[in-house]
């Protein structure tokens, strides 16, 4: 028990710290779940008398559960009072599809009947072969003109006024894409992007420089969505949506791992930013056969 306590001293510790060693944004992104985890240890240690080792383990426990839940609490209020129903609104989902995806054809069938207004889609090739079905749908598309860079694109039913696929340094990947349509007559930014795994040294905080630095000149409502690989509350995606000036959703629904289901981890995000504000988001019914769920968004305007 000592040495598990230990272990479990040195991990709780390692999620409170700025990030020094590869993997450790992954910590992070899991505060929650291994700090639930390590509850279990504090009850174990009492049992067998050690008190003093359980009040230090239940200690760490308490405290980062409450680093976690003061980021999560900080992010929440910057939100926007939500706009009046007669406000303008639309729909967008946000998914990672996976590249191998054996299911493509009923994933695509439900992004087809789902009809979202808006859908940014990674790991493309996984339903590529439709992509004539889809744009019988949403007409209007950026990203995914190569197939040896295909990754990220983003569907529309309105169309686009500009749009820019951008490579996200250092790897120079196709994983971010700026485009602006037109939503009840107002212009509405929406922001793509696919971060790397977290546990490549430095290239997924390196690539959140990339979009930071690209939104720097992106004025008007916004929508950002994507697969970050790493939860809202992670130090790396805190601290991009802080210095961005991005709104969180109202709840952070679990995409990943799919078993796991709504115990997951939300690594996939949406955020919003002046003037356009998530009313509503959800994890889709079914992964399709992605190792991701996917997310819907229901975003109201500030007229």
């Amino acid at each position: 028990m000592t040495g598990v306590s230990l272990v479990a001293a040195v991990v709780l510790v390692a999620i409170s710290m700025p990030p020094r060693i590869p993997g450790q944004e992954l910590l992070h992104s899991l505060r929650f779940h291994i700090a639930l985890v390590c509850l279990v240890l504090p009850l174990l240690l009492l049992i067998n008398g050690a008190w003093i080792r359980a009040s230090l383990v239940g200690l760490l426990v308490a405290l980062s559960l409450g680093q976690g839940a003061l980021i999560v609490r900080a992010q929440q209020a910057t939100r926007a009072p939500l706009p009046g129903e007669d406000a303008p609104a639309f729909t967008l989902m946000s998914f990672n599809v996976l590249s191998s995806n054996r299911s493509g054809r009923e994933l695509a069938d439900y992004i087809i009947a789902s009809a979202p207004d808006i859908a940014v889609i990674m790991e493309a090739p996984g339903i590529a072969r439709y992509l004539p079905d889809l744009l019988q749908t949403f007409p209007y598309k950026l990203g995914c003109e190569g197939r040896a860079t295909c990754d990220l694109m983003v569907l529309s039913r309105t169309p686009f006024t500009s749009g820019r696929v951008l490579p996200l340094y250092p790897l120079n990947r196709e994983r971010l894409i700026l485009g602006v349509t037109e939503i009840a007559g107002q212009s509405v930014n929406i922001v793509g992007v696919h971060l790397s795994k977290p546990y490549f040294d430095e290239t997924a905080n390196i690539e959140l420089e990339s979009v930071e630095d690209a939104l720097i000149g992106v004025d008007g409502p916004m929508v950002l969505a994507g697969d970050l690989n790493a939860a809202a509350w992670s130090r790396s995606v805190a601290r991009f949506v802080e210095q961005s000036g991005l709104e969180p959703p109202p709840s952070y629904p679990a995409t990943w791992p799919v078993r796991a289901g709504a115990f997951g981890v939300p690594i996939d995000n949406v955020f919003s930013r002046h003037g356009a504000v998530i009313e509503s988001i959800s994890a889709t019914p079914s992964s399709f056969g992605s190792n991701h769920f996917g997310l819907i968004a229901k975003v109201r305007l500030a007229e």
